[in-house]
C-alpha cells in the first residue's frame, strides 16, 4: 500500500469537498465522513451522472479518476 504524502492527503480532501458540495455537503459534513462513506457518495455520484464501474477481473486495469478544477485562463491582450 502507497502512503500518501500530507499534500497528497489534503488535495484528496479538497477534491472530495468540491464533487460532494455538488450534492449538497458542507467542508464539515465530507469531513465528518468516513472514507468508505465519501467512496460510496462519490460513486453514486459517478453512476447517476454516466460513469460506467469497471468490473476488477484480473485481465483488466483499474481505472482511477482524479478531479481537478480547472484554472481560469489569463485574458490574452488585456
Amino acid at each position: 500500500i502507497k502512503k500518501l504524502t500530507l499534500p497528497q492527503v489534503y488535495e484528496n480532501y479538497r477534491s472530495a469537498v468540491v464533487l460532494l458540495s455538488k450534492i449538497g455537503f458542507n467542508a464539515q459534513q465530507v469531513w465528518d465522513m468516513s472514507h468508505a462513506e465519501i467512496n460510496a457518495w462519490i460513486e453514486s455520484y459517478l453512476i447517476q451522472h454516466g460513469v460506467k464501474k469497471k468490473s476488477l477481473r484480473s485481465d483488466e486495469t483499474v481505472t482511477s479518476y482524479v478531479f481537478r478544477r480547472r484554472k481560469s485562463q489569463e485574458k490574452k491582450g488585456a
